[in-house]
């Protein structure tokens, strides 16, 4: 069946402009997005990048969440609670990743978990996929109850050690060009259930709020990157 699903998803026209098909709602006084089948057996917890909220991460959730019966239940919680990263600040930078180390966040990521299991009670597994920051913070929690696989999307700042404890667990990495086949190949070779993708002609951040959706190749390989993420969590979590 899930196979079949995959198959049959439409391919979406991501698009420069977008207005997400989801709601918010609100757990411990934080936005979390939601969109999807609220009766499904399965949720994904999108982990986005230093930017918090954005129009390209929105849509990446609308797609994931729609166009089978099967589809899944996907939630977006704002980690930052609306303080995104200021880039132009050095100084207000350096605080800024300090207070936002991805352990710090490990102790939301739990009660968002826990709100969905509450909530949802047909969902029994949950998958995280992570841009960038995501990535790493969503591979650091492969570890956590409920959590069954997890898809690295442009990630940042991986290692070998990642993979530490999580060698079984189902792990999708789709790299740009900047995350070098020598940067994560030791990472790789530790991980049991690894599927690895490179699309070496697209920048880090193309799938995420880096990523202009108006030019042809980005768009054309970020519907590609939700394809395969959609097609890995199909076959890992149902």
């Amino acid at each position: 069946m899930s196979s079949e699903a995959c198959d049959t998803i439409p391919i979406p026209q991501f698009t420069p402009d977008y207005t997400p098909q989801g709601e918010y709602e609100f757990v411990d006084n934080r936005k979390v997005y939601v969109v999807g089948n609220p009766s499904a057996s399965y949720a994904l917890v999108c982990i986005y990048d230093i930017f918090g909220f954005h129009k390209n991460t929105f849509q990446g959730c609308d797609y994931l969440a729609t166009g089978t019966e099967d589809a899944p239940l996907v939630v977006m919680p704002d980690f930052f609670n609306g303080d995104v990263v200021p880039f132009n600040n050095p100084e207000a930078r350096k605080v800024w990743s300090e207070k936002n180390a991805y352990q710090n966040h490990v102790p939301y990521l739990q009660t968002v978990l826990n709100w969905i299991k509450e909530r949802y009670p047909s969902i029994k597994v949950t998958g995280l996929y992570g841009f960038c920051w995501g990535g790493k913070f969503s591979i650091a929690c492969a570890r956590m109850d409920m959590v069954k696989s997890v898809a690295l999307i442009h990630p940042s700042r991986l290692v070998e050690s990642d993979a530490d404890g999580i060698e079984d667990v189902p792990v999708l990495i789709i790299a740009s060009k900047n995350e070098t086949v020598e940067s994560l190949s030791g990472l790789v070779a530790k991980l049991k259930k690894v599927e690895y993708v490179r699309m070496d002609d697209v920048s880090h951040g193309w799938c995420a709020a880096r990523g202009d959706w108006g030019d042809a190749l980005q768009k054309q390989r970020a519907e590609e990157a939700m394809r395969k993420t959609n097609e890995f969590f199909h076959r890992t979590l149902l």
